[in-house]
């Protein structure tokens, strides 16, 4: 049996509607049809220009809907990193299973117990996410499978994804004036981390970066968490004005020579042929060294902010964590990786490679993890016999993305 469900996605620059197709009978997915439009996007925890969100909104599910031949009745919708923020607590239990080994209900236990230290019922906001970063028995070495394990004591650290409650009613209130059903709330961010990095990397943890035209999202993730999470002003929209500005010409102007250019030690050099381009093209004009050192000096910025953030992470990471990139604000920057790689002083990975043929793009990321967690979120729902230490391994693990090693010998 075929199960389809429709999404949204809200980006900095653009939203994203989706209609995705699964089977029952087989381990994959396919992205029916998109419908993208542009928009003023968000900043400082609001929308730049209400007035036209409910348009572009509009206008994002009719081509989707359009583009798939079918109504959408009901829509699952991803909440923006504007709109959500991270809150992580540790918790510790006593071990009540057979023989002292963990079992089902210490794993929850310790969740529950995590919970209750953040004290949600004293909070206007939705907890959309909890999701373990670690485990530990009797403050040993940290595990995400603790199942089966002998000890006195199960601590974990989890973590709480939030959504504001004024999100939240925003989109209750649009989605209710066109007549559309929201199934749930869930966070693009976890499900485009979760899809597109290695789980070995996030055992011990790593940083995943996610650069948009006006904002730059950066997170820790460890274990099946994020355990850090900061939203940055700054996104491939000031790359591009910077040139602008030093080189006095028009921005779209800049935005080629942009993505023209190829940075790092090793590339000073265009890629674009200027050949059949008028005289005046910046691409004619311009040396390919002088647009790749303002490139590199408008980086820079980007790069010592998520160096910074890196050290205030103490014991999150290993010192040889992996950055992972994504975002067409940094993502279709050529040379972009091996510049942070340099920069950081860590292996970075771009993340260019996505499970589907459809919204290839480094953009699309986001969109991805999200239909990846519904498809996930679904299979949980209808799986009754399914046991917890597998649903907590499981919870994020669906239709696009990777596994642990040996899940699939289980």
């Amino acid at each position: 049996m075929k199960t389809r469900v429709a999404a949204i996605e809200f980006g900095t620059s653009k939203i994203v509607t989706v209609i995705a197709q699964s089977s029952a009978r087989s381990n994959h997915c396919q992205i029916v049809s998109c419908g993208k439009v542009n928009y003023a996007g968000y900043g400082s925890g609001d929308w730049t220009d209400w007035d036209s969100l409910n348009k572009a909104i509009y206008n994002s599910i009719i081509a989707a809907q359009s583009d798939a031949g079918t109504p959408i009745k009901d829509i699952y919708i991803g909440v923006p990193c504007e709109f959500m923020h991270v809150r992580c607590a540790e918790a510790e239990v006593p071990i009540k299973g057979e023989n002292g080994r963990v079992g089902i209900e210490d794993i929850q236990a310790v969740e529950d117990m995590a919970a209750d230290v953040m004290n949600f019922k004293d909070s206007d906001d939705y907890v959309i996410h909890r999701s373990p970063a670690w485990y530990s028995v009797d403050r040993g070495a940290k595990t995400m499978e603790p199942q089966g394990m002998k000890g006195g004591y199960l601590s974990a650290k989890v973590s709480f994804i939030i959504a504001s409650a004024d999100f939240v009613d925003d989109m209750r209130d649009i989605m209710g004036h066109v007549g559309i059903t929201i199934n749930g709330f869930l966070s693009p961010a976890l499900g485009e981390m979760l899809l597109s990095t290695d789980p070995g990397d996030r055992d011990s943890g790593c940083v995943f970066v996610d650069a948009g035209m006006y904002n730059t999202e950066i997170s820790i993730l460890r274990g099946d968490a994020i355990v850090h999470h900061a939203v940055l002003p700054m996104g491939g929209n000031d790359i591009t004005s910077y040139l602008a500005d030093e080189l006095e010409i028009r921005y779209d102007e800049a935005e080629e020579l942009k993505r023209a250019v190829v940075v790092g030690e090793k590339s000073k050099t265009m890629l674009l042929n200027p050949q059949g381009k008028d005289r005046n093209s910046a691409l004619s004009q311009y040396k390919p060294e002088v647009v790749c050192k303002l490139v590199e000096v408008a980086l820079e910025k980007t790069a010592n902010v998520i160096r910074k953030v890196i050290e205030s992470t103490k014991g999150e990471l290993a010192l040889k964590s992996v950055v992972y990139v994504t975002g067409g604000g940094l993502a279709c920057l050529r040379g972009a990786a091996d510049y942070l790689e340099n920069y950081l002083g860590r292996k970075v990975k771009l993340v260019d490679d996505l499970p589907t043929n459809k919204l290839k793009s480094p953009e699309y990321a986001s969109t991805l993890g999200l239909v990846d967690l519904i498809f996930d979120s679904i299979e949980q729902r209808y799986d009754e016999q399914q046991t917890l230490p597998m649903r907590a391994l499981d919870t994020f693990r669906g239709l696009f993305s990777k596994t642990r090693p040996d899940d699939d010998e289980e």
